[in-house]
């Protein structure tokens, strides 16, 4: 028997030694648990019978890695073709129940890591790993960034020569001219039983396509998935200019950042009104052919320049593309769950309301300086004269034209609009309107703050003037002194601040502040609302120079 010596040189292989084969065995753990962290890729491998008791936590599964992994064998090695599209099911076309579908994740992903490793390969877990993929605390996270199309993605591919065209069919009929827009539109027809595309009846997926499958359309993550993904894949095969294939190329942030984004973006085209005049009154009137004597005054609804500031047609129209009032009624129906036209129109905390919608503005950094400061008011203490401005008189005799309704309203809109611009140019005169308003009611360690008074007052109507919302609200430039001097009349002359608010500097009733409060309370606010930066909050002598004497007696107490 041979011995080593014990202090000779080839003593000191041993441990390297078996640390680089305990380093070959665990190859295939360390490649798998390396990757640890934050992905866009990140899917939840749940079965489709979700009745089962389930033994064990939900698989994780990295979608982009394996794609890279198998980049050579393609999208068919996991994925099923019918129809030359692929169907985004694991190794099946249709659903085939717990254990089944256990069984063929089982097999064919530990399978497919197995031989992998057998040929030394990069792989994932094994048999025996299975807390691996089934961790309660899984070191991955998902970072999936919800994706759709907006009007720039929508226009790209309205435009895009690799997509091919497609003849309209209306009524079964193909008509002379093709468009690319039945690639993706399209409505089921009962008497011909397939979906077809009818040119002016174009919705959003969303409307059919719901959160979950249901019986007569799969969902849309399915159909976002399996028609958006299989069209780029075909147009790859042929070498054309097309989208991302994978995760990350929709849901990573990098990703999106990148996308090309079309500033210049015709109108889409939809039979839509470039106005409409909403009023309950007329659509019952013309309905009953009795109109009520109770009337609220119409509303003349700018559709074209609404449509501009979103991104969606169903930020408004949520549930379909009919008119509210259809589902909205007085009384509301079955269809809207019995929400109400009223409650539609008016609801602040939706924002598929008017209100709603209106009230979020109010965030803007040219806004909030005033408005964040604001007491929230409710509805009925609003102007609704604001939108409901079209008088009965206007809509008698009740118009049997159709189109008469759009006409009210164009005329209505247009008065508007001159009228606002009128209003806007005569604003307050320059000579009304104090250049500097000293506040030293309150100098004591400070000298009084010097406050530029006309520079603000005017900054302030320039950004309003440069926002036609806030332009309609704002008609009269007075409203402009409510946002600070915020519970008195408008008036040119509004009382001074210590009409309300006394020198104690305690509260005196209620949550009104002290006077000092009140001063520092509304402009170091109005300034952090606006993102304005200087003066900084804790910069005091920005605002009012320490005094004279209060000065000298700090240098001595330095000295």
């Amino acid at each position: 028997m041979t011995t080593l010596p014990s202090g000779g040189p080839r003593k000191t292989h041993v441990i390297p030694l078996f640390l680089f084969l305990l380093f070959l065995l665990t190859i295939p753990f360390w490649a798998f648990s390396l990757g640890t962290g934050s992905f866009s890729d990140l899917i939840t491998i749940r079965l489709s019978d979700d009745s089962v008791p389930q033994r064990m936590p939900a698989a994780r599964f990295l979608h982009d890695k394996h794609t890279k992994a198998l980049a050579d064998k393609g999208c068919a090695e996991c994925h099923p073709a019918e129809k030359e599209k692929f169907v985004f099911k694991f190794k099946r076309a249709k659903d085939a129940g717990y254990e089944a579908e256990k069984k063929m994740y089982h097999d064919n992903c530990i399978g497919c890591h197995q031989e992998r490793n057998d040929r030394r390969e990069t792989a994932g877990p094994l048999a025996s790993d299975c807390r691996l993929c089934h961790g309660r605390d899984s070191k991955y996270q998902s970072s999936a960034l919800p994706f759709g199309m907006d009007k720039s993605l929508h226009f790209r591919h309205e435009i895009s020569p690799s997509i091919p065209l497609t003849p309209i069919q209306a009524n079964g009929q193909e008509n002379e001219k093709d468009w690319r827009c039945g690639r993706c539109h399209h409505e089921y027809d009962p008497t011909l039983e397939k979906t077809i595309y009818v040119k002016g009846k174009e919705s959003t997926c969303r409307y059919c396509h719901l959160a979950e499958n249901i019986e007569t359309a799969r969902s849309f993550q399915a159909v976002a998935h399996e028609d958006c993904i299989n069209c780029h894949l075909s147009l790859k095969t042929k070498n054309k200019k097309t989208g991302p294939q994978e995760c990350a190329g929709c849901h990573s942030a990098e990703k999106q950042s990148q996308i090309e984004i079309i500033k210049e973006i015709p109108r889409i085209r939809r039979n839509q009104p470039d106005s409409a005049l909403l009023s309950l009154w007329l659509a019952e009137t013309v309905e009953s052919g009795n109109p009520s004597p109770r009337f609220m005054k119409a509303v003349a609804f700018d559709h074209k320049t609404h449509e501009a500031k979103t991104e969606h047609c169903y930020t408004c129209h949520h549930a379909s593309m009919e008119s509210c009032g259809k589902c909205h009624t007085r009384t509301g129906t079955e269809k809207s769950k019995y929400t109400r036209l009223e409650t539609a129109m008016h609801k602040s905390s939706s924002m598929t309301s008017c209100l709603g919608c209106h009230e979020t503005r109010m965030t803007d950094k040219n806004c909030a300086g005033c408005h964040a400061q604001m007491k929230n008011q409710s509805f009925s203490d609003n102007n609704c004269g604001k939108c409901h401005s079209v008088e009965k008189d206007t809509l008698l005799p009740v118009p049997g034209d159709s189109q008469a309704p759009k006409k009210i309203a164009d005329t209505s809109i247009t008065a508007r609009k001159a009228a606002l611009s009128i209003k806007l140019e005569n604003s307050i005169p320059e000579k009304d309107i104090p250049e500097n308003v000293t506040i030293s009611i309150m100098k004591n360690t400070y000298e009084g703050a010097t406050f530029p008074h006309r520079k603000i007052v005017n900054s302030l109507a320039e950004r309003i003037g440069e926002n036609r919302l806030a332009a309609h609200f704002h008609d009269n430039a007075k409203t402009l002194c409510a946002g600070c001097h915020h519970h008195s009349s408008v008036s040119l002359t509004p009382p001074a601040c210590a009409s309300c608010h006394g020198l104690n500097p305690m509260a005196e009733s209620g949550p009104r502040p002290g006077l000092k409060g009140a001063y520092h309370g509304q402009c170091i606010r109005c300034h952090q609302e606006m993102g304005i930066q200087k003066p900084a909050a804790t910069d005091c002598t920005a605002c009012h120079q320490l005094k004279e004497t209060t000065a000298k007696l700090s240098l001595q107490v330095s000295e």
